[in-house]
């Protein structure tokens, strides 16, 4: 029998414990896999609070243009009044103005 094992090429006897090497391998890189694991958990942890950060930032940003455009409406109406009472003031000062002339044209000159 010692023979037959001095025969086999020297590959062949050496596959086994190939085969072991790698499994020690393989199992010694799994072992490695836990702190991977806890680590991307906390990353979508991270990842998760982000996106509700951007969906908040998102919608205060909505809120703020809103809060914007109700600003600048108000802001319109009230110059568009100014306006209108400037216009009415400017109206009435002319008129002032125009029966003060009449009255100084009628006056009877000495």
């Amino acid at each position: 029998m010692n023979t037959a094992v001095a025969q086999t090429p020297k590959p062949v006897r050496d596959l086994p414990r190939a085969f072991v090497f790698a499994f020690l391998i393989i199992t010694a890189g799994c072992t490695d896999l836990k702190p991977m694991e806890a680590r991307m958990d906390e990353l979508q942890q991270q990842v998760n609070k982000l996106q509700a950060d951007i969906a908040k930032s998102a919608s205060n940003a909505a809120a703020a243009n809103q809060a914007t455009a109700a600003s600048a409406s108000a802001a319109s109406n009230d110059a568009k009044q100014a306006l209108s009472i400037a216009e009415s003031n400017t109206a009435g000062i002319d008129k002032l103005n125009t029966k003060i002339d009449q009255m100084f044209k009628k006056r009877p000159t000495d």
